[in-house]
């Protein structure tokens, strides 16, 4: 652990501090407002050690959100099991989906708030940690056409359209709304997105 002295006391510790302050730094202050040395200072090193692991500011805020999105949530609760019903296997992986988004809320907040600015590292700032779960969704809704459990449509557009419901949701309630929804709601919220996207929402022939 740091010592509190700006002192380096350790090697591949220290860039996981200096990620782990660059983090929360940037989350909470942007990417203008979080300067090197407040992030050496948090994590307990030199500004030197900063810039010898990671070369520029700019180099540091693509690693914290590269290395710092954390999708184990969707990599247990998002698999293909054809045993289960349709709609609770969609019902636990949209859960899935937004305790990832939850858990990533500091790297939420940057790309909200900065990594849009900058278009020429947004493919490396941007799509790794979101591909991934796209990835993992398509899988499955993959996996759904193949066993006959959905009509025939395209894997990747489904992903994409069910983790967006989400994502928006999760934006709008959870990190600009203040003290935000609770489980109850977030279960609410979840169902109807699960049925809508099963079912649509335009009424049935001869209804």
């Amino acid at each position: 652990m740091s010592s509190g002295t700006g002192r380096d006391t350790g090697g591949d510790s220290a860039r996981e501090r200096i990620l782990d302050s660059g983090l929360h730094l940037f989350a909470e202050r942007g990417f203008t407002g979080a300067t090197t040395k407040e992030i050496s200072a948090k994590a307990g090193v030199n500004e030197v050690t900063l810039f010898r692991h990671f070369g520029s500011k700019k180099a540091l805020f693509a690693s914290v959100i590269r290395e710092r999105a954390n999708l184990s949530e969707m990599e247990i609760g998002v698999s293909v099991d054809t045993a289960v019903p349709i709609e609770e296997l969609l019902e636990r992986t949209a859960k899935a989906v937004l305790a990832a988004f939850k858990t990533n809320r500091h790297l939420s907040m940057i790309i909200l708030g900065d990594a849009w600015r900058m278009p020429d590292m947004q493919g490396r700032i941007c799509d790794p940690g979101f591909e991934k779960a796209v990835d993992l969704v398509e899988g499955l809704m993959a996996g759904l056409v193949t066993a006959g459990k959905t009509r025939e449509m395209d894997p990747h557009i489904a992903a994409r359209s069910l983790i967006g419901m989400i994502q928006s949701y999760h934006i709008t309630r959870h990190l600009l709304s203040g003290k935000g929804p609770g489980p109850k709601e977030d279960e609410r919220v979840i169902s109807g997105f699960v049925s809508i996207f099963l079912d649509g929402v335009r009424r049935e022939v001869g209804r």
